[in-house]
């Protein structure tokens, strides 16, 4: 018998004494010792099998005070058990609660004098320092005082449209397709929007050029790694193109760096580093390769934006919860975030390999896929006769969720438009849950066949 089997027979125990009703919801678990006494197994075995299970968030742990069962009747009863190719956010089995509350703990006990103060707009400047470290391994070279942290990557965008078209001047030339949530920002805040198609092989730079030259561009956003929607990434050529164009013409380059933490390749540099004036603002999120419920964000600011920035933040919320900033601070310098962001980045990986087999064996030779090596999205370009919200509520019946994509296009663009995209998320889906995708392309073939018959009849 192995140990795995042996940790299941742990398991199964508990679980029979949860449907006996003998442990219930925040009851102590039985001891290491007592369990391994009935079972005829080392204490060992049984610590081991607990600590599975709080991984598996069945149960909690007090230091020095055991194990206890969390809501578990609630959270089965609730459990999710949709395939959910829609929404963006990390699995929730590769997030470290456990090593994540240690450093909460350690940053109460730390700042526990100054803990309900007022935290500096710009935040913590021990967590600022951090990332300023952070920033430097990854090429984006910046003093933390030109840093300020925010609710996420979402408020950095906002903050700087904000301060940039607060007196409605110029354009916003974006990327098409582009960030849905961006372009919302850009339309609350009434800003001019203008688009530029974004390729596999990156930008028409000869229509940006002409664009600029027009002058009444002000700021162009862009996502230059693992681009939501379509998970493309730009070369390191297309990168200095980019820098050298913005500086050439005065224009605000926003860099949207969300996933900067999974890299691209050897190599792979943000436009930062390739803007010599350091006029860029240089955005990141740890949303969606941590703890989305943490919002936290952050933003390189330049000179001329700094202070216009700095003051709608006080105004918006004044600052950045102290005791998240200052946990996740510990977090980091403890080597932890970059021993979790190896673990993502690697079930990424393995995620996007597996699609990769899948879609080259089963898919229609006319669907168009782009499946990047790291990342976590998948773009599909789908005849124009699909009907995206017939698959939709196809897919939703066998318990798989996936979205439409016109919110991430101008709305001029989604009518020029002769073809459907389908963008899939691979972050939140267990590995185990990947094969799913031979359910989409079932889907999409029974529509491709359903139109074939149809165009047939209508011919006769």
């Amino acid at each position: 018998m192995n140990n795995i089997s042996k940790t299941n027979i742990v398991k199964e125990f508990i679980f029979k004494q949860i449907n006996e009703g003998k442990i219930k919801k925040n009851m102590r678990l039985p001891s290491c010792r007592e369990v391994a006494s009935k079972l005829s197994l080392n204490k060992i075995t049984v610590n081991k099998a607990y600590n599975e299970l709080e991984r598996e968030h069945k149960v909690y742990s007090i230091p020095r005070g055991g194990f206890y069962l969390v809501d578990y009747e609630n959270n089965s009863s609730s459990q999710n058990t949709e395939i959910d190719f829609a929404t963006v956010k990390p699995d929730s089995k590769l997030i470290p609660y456990r090593e994540f509350a240690h450093s909460i703990n350690n940053a109460m006990e730390e700042y526990k004098s100054t803990l309900l103060d007022y935290e500096s707009t710009i935040g913590l400047s021990s967590f600022r320092e951090s990332l300023k470290n952070e920033f430097e391994s990854k090429g984006v070279y910046t003093t933390s005082d030109r840093i300020i942290v925010t609710h996420g990557a979402q408020q950095a965008i906002s903050l700087v449209f904000q301060a940039i078209f607060k007196n409605n001047k110029g354009k916003l030339l974006v990327e098409i397709p582009t960030y849905n949530i961006a372009l919302k920002l850009a339309s609350y805040i009434e800003v001019d929007v203008v688009g530029i198609e974004r390729k596999e092989d990156g930008f028409d730079f000869k229509k940006i050029e002409m664009l600029f030259k027009k002058g009444d561009i002000a700021a162009f956003y862009v996502i230059p790694r693992h681009h939501n929607p379509t998970g493309y990434s730009l070369t390191e050529n297309n990168k200095k193109k980019i820098a050298e164009l913005c500086n050439k013409y005065n224009i605000i380059l926003i860099e949207d760096d969300y996933l900067a933490d999974l890299g691209y390749k050897k190599g792979s540099m943000p436009i930062h580093y390739y803007d010599i004036t350091k006029s860029t603002v240089y955005i990141k999120s740890f949303s969606k390769t941590f703890m989305p419920g943490l919002r936290l964000g952050a933003a390189v600011l330049p000179q001329k934006l700094a202070e216009s920035v700095v003051n709608l933040k006080y105004i918006n919320d004044l600052n950045t919860s102290k005791l998240t900033q200052a946990a996740l601070d510990i977090f980091i310098k403890s080597g932890m975030y970059e021993r979790h962001v190896k673990k993502v980045k690697k079930s990424y990986e393995v995620k996007l390999r597996r699609a990769k087999e899948i879609i080259s064996t089963l898919s229609p030779k006319n669907l168009i896929w782009h499946i990047p090596d790291n990342g976590i999205f998948i773009w599909v370009k789908l005849p124009e006769y699909i009907d995206i919200i017939l698959l939709k509520n196809s897919l939703k019946k066998r318990g798989i969720l996936i979205n439409s994509t016109e919110e991430y296009f101008l709305k001029e663009e989604c009518e020029e438009r002769d073809s459907n995209y389908l963008r899939l998320c691979i972050s939140s889906v267990p590995e185990e849950d990947i094969s799913n995708i031979t359910d989409i392309i079932s889907e999409i073939r029974i529509l491709m066949e359903a139109y074939d018959e149809r165009g047939l009849v209508e011919g006769i």
